[in-house]
């Protein structure tokens, strides 16, 4: 495997959260300590981007956290005041980075990145390899989706395999460590036979699921 970009080095304001944030992936924020609100000043002065990192002990409100090291560059895409001093942000995924040196943990943490590459694999996934999993995650999204009382015959998956392995990585109904040791896989290959295994122990717990609220839809009320 070879790393397909270059690494690069700076400074981060991070925002410890109890989630994981993927490349290309979206994330709604409320924002409201003090510390935040300063952040986010100092994020709309700069070039409008933070690091999201999951907190591995401590909390997301009134208190310092320890994280793991490697998160995801957000960009502010949208800031819109909301009530009671509530600051609504969505933010989009940039890249992957880790972690070099913490920096400052007052008034908000600040730290000195690396940005990480994905990897190129090779050798790459074999085509049918490729659209196996491609239909298991078309299968996994259409149960998803009737979990939350949903339904679509057709899903859209992103092409590119990197992109394709971010998009299932945000939206499997899996563990928050999982998720994370998706985040910090750099092989995009990888990443997607870990999704895939998930997909493949979950899928017949998925459809009982799926069928007991159908049921209920149907007989439950009456």
């Amino acid at each position: 495997m070879k790393r397909v970009l270059v690494m690069t080095a700076r400074s981060l304001p991070l925002f410890p959260l109890q989630t994981v944030l993927f490349p290309k992936g979206t994330l709604p924020l409320q924002i409201f300590e003090e510390r935040y609100r300063l952040m986010l000043e100092h994020c709309l002065n700069a070039d409008s981007k933070f690091g999201v990192v999951l907190i591995k002990r401590g909390l997301e409100v009134g208190g310092p956290a320890t994280t793991y090291n490697i998160g995801t560059v957000a960009r502010i895409v949208q800031v819109s005041p909301v009530r009671e001093g509530r600051i609504f942000v969505s933010v989009y995924g940039m890249e992957r980075f880790e972690i070099s040196r913490v920096t400052q943990m007052e008034p908000y943490m600040e730290a000195q990145i690396e940005t990480l590459p994905d990897l190129e694999d090779d050798p790459p996934l074999p085509p049918e390899r490729i659209l196996n999993i491609r239909e298991a995650a078309s299968q996994h999204v259409r149960l998803s989706l009737g979990m939350r009382a949903g339904w679509t015959r057709d899903v859209t998956l992103p092409v590119e395999l990197g992109d394709l392995s971010y998009y299932l990585a945000a939206v499997i109904q899996a563990p928050t460590q999982l998720k994370q040791k998706l985040l910090e896989e750099p092989s995009a290959a990888r990443r997607l036979e870990l999704e895939a295994q998930w997909m493949d122990s979950t899928r017949d717990p998925l459809k009982a699921q799926v069928g007991q609220r159908l049921l209920y839809k149907r007989f439950g009320r009456q």
